[in-house]
């Protein structure tokens, strides 16, 4: 098992290179879980991102439960940069009604930063996720996104 970790960490690792785009930071596995989370920030695209993630065998981050985002806010509390970072969480279609990107399903377990969501300007249909919790924020920002791959 550990070998096929360390197999996909590098297949990961090459097609970042490859494909010139990204290089990860790698959060502990966690209920067999690994999270990657792009280095740099670049302009946010949900299609392109996700599409990212699968390219590394997952999908950009969905919440299950409050224990799984309890566990990302303290390892992003433990990181040197401490931005938000994009999720794969989204209200595009009907505003106010959360939904994972990859599979469609509700999103659930999103513990909101005070005063949020708040649709700010009507242009905030993207959720970043940070050690503070989650906001609604303009899908076509600058920043760093997480994909979530099995270990």
């Amino acid at each position: 098992m550990a070998l096929q970790s360390i197999l996909l960490l590098l297949v990961v690792l090459v097609i970042g290179t490859v494909q010139g785009y990204v290089a990860y930071d790698f959060l502990p596995v966690y209920r067999g879980r690994r999270y990657l989370i792009s280095r740099n920030a670049e302009p946010f695209d949900l299609a392109k991102m996700n599409g990212r993630c699968r390219g590394s065998g997952g999908h950009l981050l969905k919440i299950d439960d409050y224990s799984e985002y309890r566990n990302l806010a303290y390892e992003l509390s433990r990181m040197r940069d401490q931005s938000a970072i994009y999720t794969g969480i989204t209200d595009l279609g009907i505003e106010g009604h959360f939904y994972n990107y990859n599979d469609k399903t509700p999103a659930g377990h999103l513990k909101w930063r005070r005063r949020q969501p708040d649709n700010w300007k009507g242009n905030e249909n993207c959720v970043d996720i940070s050690v503070w919790g989650f906001n609604d924020t303009n899908c076509g920002g600058n920043g760093r996104y997480m994909c979530e791959i099995p270990a």
